[in-house]
C-alpha cells in the first residue's frame, strides 16, 4: 500500500474508532472506579514510565495500565493472558496452559527485548534474557504496567521495545477462587491481608489434551488431523508481602513469591511430536526496597534476587537436561523535585549466572555476567502545558563492554489535544544461551543498538478518549535467529508503525473500547525480508459493562491478528492470521460471592501461531469468587 492510500486508511481508521469506541486518555484526570476498567493510557499514578510514581498524563512514554478487575473479569491465570488486549502487543503461545508464550512490543522480535519486571526488579532470567508469560501467575498483582518505547536509559538491557511492570499489592479483603473448565483445567486460590501484610496461594491443573484438524503450509507440506497429549500441566505458586511505614518518614515495600511447574512437552509437529518428554521448572524472586520520603525528595535503596531451575527430561533425546540461573542486585534511586523541575537518579548493579548441564557428553557449562550502571533523567516544566526530559545512562556489561545511551522526551497540550514525543538509543547485550548454548549460540555476537522514535497525539475529550501514534525502531545489529535457531546479528533493520485507540463514555455502566496496530514497515534492511514474528495489523475491540452496584457484569473482546512473516525468504510455513473473541458473564450471587461463566476461543477459530504448534479450540470455563 503506497503512503497516500495508508495515510487515507488510517485517517478512516480514525474516524470509525472515534464512532464505536476504544481506550486511551491523555490529560490526567480522576482515577475511575475499580469496577470501570476500560484498558488504556487510564489517568491514574504509575511508576514505570519515568521511574518515579506520577500521573500518567504526565508522562511522554505511551503506557498502558491492565488492573485487577480486568485480570478478574476475562480469567487471566498467567501475564501473557492478562496482556492479550494490550495494543502493540505481539504474543505468540506453544499451546494450552502452561506452554511457553513469546511476546514483543511492537514489532520487536524477540522476548528479550522487552524487559519483564516486578516492583520495578527485572525478572528476567540469565541464561535466556526472558520470561516465561505463558507460565508466569498473576498471583499477588494488583495491576500490571506496560510501557511501548524504548526504556533503556532508566533501565538498561532487555529495554529495547518497553517495559512490562507486575506491581504487587494487598487485597482489599480476602479472596477465594475455585474453577473447572475445559482440557481438564481446575483452578483453586485462596488469598488475604492484614496489617500491610500479604499471603497469597493457587494450584492449577489441566490436562491440555485436545484435537486438532489437519492443516497445510505449502504443497508439500500438510499434516493430519490428531490429538494433542503429552500437554498436560499443574502448577503451585506462593506470593508473600509487606508495604508500611515505619514511621513518617520511613517507608518498606516487600515481597517474595515462588512457583513450581510440572509438565509435559509435546513437542511440534513438524519435528516428530514426544509422548515422553517432561519439563520441572522451579522460580522464585524476592525484593526488599527502604525509603525515606522527605517533602520534596525520596531516598530508597532496594535489595533484589531472583532464581529459576528448569530440567528437561527426554528419555528419547538422551535424559536430562537442567539449566539453573541465579540474579543479584542493588539499586539505589533518588528522586527530587522543585519548582518547574525535578531529578530521577539513581544506580544499578546486578550479576547474573547460569550453570547448564546436558545430556549428549557435553561438559557442563557456567556462565556470567555483570551490569554496572548509572543513570539520572531530568524534567523541566516550561510552561504549565509544556514538560521536557533529558535522560542518559551509562552502563557496562561484563564481559561484552559499555554503553552511552541518551534519550529526550516532550509533552505539549493545546485545546482539547495533547502531543508527546520521545526519542532516544536502546541497546541489548547477548544472553548467556545467545553466546554459549552448545549447537544454538553464536560467541561472536555484538550488542543490538536500536534507535527508537514515538509521537502520539491524543483528543481525552473525544467519546471518551482517542489517540493517534506513530513510532519507529531503526537497529543495528540485530540478534535474530536464522532457520536452524542460531542466533545472528542483523546488520540493519528497520520497524514502523501506527498506532490508533479510541473509547466512548460509560453508558449504562458499559463501555466499549479498540485499537489497531499497524506495523506497516519490518524489514530486514541487509536482504529485504520482512522480520519474523512481525504481523502486519493488530486490532482489539472489547465491550464491558461493570457491576458499579449492580448484580451482573459482561464483557467480550475479539482479536484480530493479521499474517506474520517469515524470517527467511525461502521458509515456506507463515504463521497464520486469525481472530478469536472471549466472552464472560458474572453474577453476584450476595456481596462476596460470585459465579462466572467464560468462554475462550467463541468462533473456534483452528489456527497455528507457531510453525508446527496447532492452536486449541474453543473452552469453557465456570468459576467461584469473592472477587
Amino acid at each position: 500500500m503506497n503512503i497516500l492510500a495508508r495515510a487515507g486508511f488510517t485517517a478512516l481508521l480514525v474516524a470509525a474508532s472515534a464512532a464505536t469506541a476504544a481506550a486511551q486518555s491523555a490529560a490526567p484526570s480522576p482515577s475511575p472506579s475499580p469496577s470501570a476498567t476500560p484498558l488504556a493510557e487510564i489517568g491514574r499514578v504509575v511508576t514505570t514510565s519515568d521511574r518515579v510514581a506520577e500521573p500518567i498524563g504526565r508522562t511522554s512514554r505511551p503506557t498502558f495500565v491492565v488492573d485487577r478487575t480486568r485480570i478478574d473479569n476475562y480469567g487471566a491465570r498467567t501475564v501473557g493472558d492478562a496482556l492479550v488486549d494490550v495494543p502493540g502487543t505481539n504474543l505468540f503461545s506453544y499451546g494450552t496452559f502452561g506452554a511457553q508464550m513469546n511476546y514483543g512490543l511492537r514489532g520487536t522480535t524477540n522476548s528479550s527485548d522487552t524487559l519483564v519486571l516486578i516492583d520495578g526488579v527485572p525478572l528476567t532470567s540469565a541464561s535466556a534474557g526472558a520470561v516465561d508469560l505463558g507460565t508466569l501467575p498473576t498471583l499477588g498483582i494488583t495491576r500490571i504496567e506496560v510501557v511501548e518505547s524504548g526504556g533503556s536509559t532508566l533501565y538498561g538491557t532487555n529495554a529495547t521495545g518497553g517495559v512490562i511492570n507486575l506491581i504487587t499489592g494487598a487485597p482489599a479483603q480476602p479472596y477465594a477462587r475455585v474453577s473447572a473448565g475445559s482440557f481438564g483445567d481446575r483452578d483453586v486460590a485462596v488469598g488475604t491481608g492484614l496489617g500491610g501484610f500479604t499471603a497469597s496461594i493457587e494450584r492449577h491443573v489441566a490436562n491440555g489434551e485436545f484435537a486438532y484438524p489437519a492443516f497445510r503450509y505449502s504443497q508439500t507440506e500438510a499434516y493430519a488431523a490428531g490429538t494433542r497429549d503429552n500437554a498436560d500441566a499443574e502448577q503451585t505458586a506462593v506470593r508473600l508481602g509487606y508495604d508500611g511505614s515505619l514511621t513518617s518518614a520511613w517507608h518498606v515495600h516487600a515481597d517474595a513469591g515462588a512457583d513450581a511447574y510440572h509438565l509435559g512437552v509435546p513437542g511440534s509437529l513438524v519435528f516428530g511430536l514426544s509422548t515422553l518428554a517432561r519439563q520441572n521448572q522451579n522460580r522464585g524472586n524476592a525484593d526488599l526496597t527502604v525509603e525515606h520520603r522527605g517533602s520534596r525528595d525520596t531516598l530508597g535503596i532496594t535489595l533484589s534476587g531472583a532464581m529459576q531451575n528448569l530440567a528437561f527430561n527426554d528419555p528419547n533425546q538422551g535424559g536430562e537436561s537442567d539449566t539453573d540461573d541465579r540474579r543479584v542486585g542493588v539499586s539505589v534511586k533518588d528522586v527530587r523535585a522543585w519548582h518547574g523541575g525535578d531529578l530521577v537518579a539513581g544506580l544499578d548493579l546486578s550479576r547474573e549466572s547460569a550453570l547448564l548441564t546436558f545430556t549428549d557428553g557435553t561438559p557442563p557449562l557456567v556462565a556470567a555476567q555483570a551490569q554496572s550502571a548509572a543513570y539520572a533523567q531530568l524534567g523541566a516544566d516550561l510552561a504549565p502545558t509544556t514538560r521536557l526530559t533529558f535522560g542518559v545512562r551509562g552502563e557496562h556489561d561484563a564481559p561484552l563492554g559499555s554503553v552511552v545511551v541518551p534519550s529526550v522526551g516532550a509533552i505539549t497540550s493545546f485545546g482539547a489535544a495533547r502531543l508527546s514525543a520521545n526519542y532516544g538509543t536502546t541497546f541489548r547485550v547477548p544472553t548467556l544461551d545467545d553466546l554459549y548454548f552448545p549447537g544454538f549460540s553464536n560467541p561472536s555476537l555484538k550488542p543490538e543498538r536500536v534507535r527508537n522514535e514515538d509521537a502520539t497525539l491524543a483528543f481525552p475529550s473525544v467519546a471518551g478518549g482517542l489517540s493517534l501514534g506513530w513510532f519507529a525502531r531503526h537497529g543495528t545489529n540485530l540478534i535474530a535467529f536464522d532457520a536452524n535457531f542460531v542466533p545472528q546479528n542483523v546488520g540493519h533493520s528497520a520497524v514502523e508503525g501506527l498506532q490508533i485507540t479510541a473509547a466512548t463514555r460509560p453508558f449504562n455502566h458499559v463501555r466499549v473500547g479498540a485499537s489497531l496496530t499497524d506495523l506497516y514497515r519490518a524489514v530486514n534492511l541487509d536482504t529485504g525480508a520482512r522480520l519474523d514474528f512481525t504481523p502486519n495489523t493488530r486490532a482489539t475491540v472489547a465491550l464491558d459493562r461493570a457491576f458499579d452496584g449492580g448484580r451482573i457484569a459482561f464483557g467480550a473482546r475479539a482479536l484480530v491478528v493479521g499474517r506474520s512473516y517469515p524470517a527467511t525468504a525461502g521458509q515456506s510455513a507463515f504463521p497464520d492470521a486469525y481472530s478469536t473473541t472471549d466472552a464472560y458473564l458474572r453474577y453476584r450471587l450476595a456481596p462476596a460471592t460470585i459465579v462466572t461463566a467464560r468462554v475462550r476461543n467463541l468462533g473456534d477459530d483452528r489456527y497455528v501461531p507457531i510453525h508446527g504448534y496447532p492452536a486449541p479450540g474453543r473452552s469453557y470455563v465456570v468459576e467461584l469468587s469473592t472477587r
